[in-house]
């Protein structure tokens, strides 16, 4: 799937959300932000009018481009509900009233058991792969101290 995008080496993420925007037709919004003990590294939250990556801002260059590429691999296979349209009437469908927090923490991830997620982390590291990290970002044998965030918890 990532060698179908046709994508030529980027040298941001910015560029791949970018890209993956252009072949969605949806906006894809980054929102860094400070992750609590027991939510995910990031997420993505799918708005009416854009496709929004949540993720830890207190982490190294490397793993922010390696979680937003997770997420970016969750939008290009498809893995998301899609949204109401704006002004579409969403009134006569029930749902139940759950905070953001609690649906976070109730869909955080901690393993991959899923099969979504077993191919999001999968294409996730192919789309990291096929970008021209900048310089600064770190190698390889960074990755791994990288993934140990947040004292050492596994998110």
């Amino acid at each position: 799937m990532a060698r179908r995008l046709g994508l030529p080496p980027l040298s941001t993420v910015e560029e791949l959300c970018t890209a993956v925007a252009e072949r969605s037709g949806r906006p894809v919004r980054l929102a860094p932000r400070r992750m609590r003990v027991g939510e995910p590294s990031g997420f993505v939250e799918r708005l009416a009018d854009a496709d929004v990556i949540h993720f830890e801002q207190e982490t190294s260059d490397l793993h922010r481009a390696h979680i937003i590429c997770h997420e970016l691999a969750h939008l290009l296979c498809g893995h998301l509900a899609e949204a109401p349209r704006p002004g579409e009437d969403t009134a006569s469908v029930e749902l139940p009233t759950i905070s953001p927090e609690m649906l976070r923490l109730v869909l955080g991830r901690s393993h991959y058991d899923d099969v979504a997620e077993e191919e999001a982390e999968v294409l996730g590291a192919e789309l990291l792969r096929i970008l021209v990290l900048a310089p600064g970002l770190g190698t390889t044998s960074q990755l791994a101290p990288a993934l140990e965030h947040r004292k050492g918890q596994h998110v």
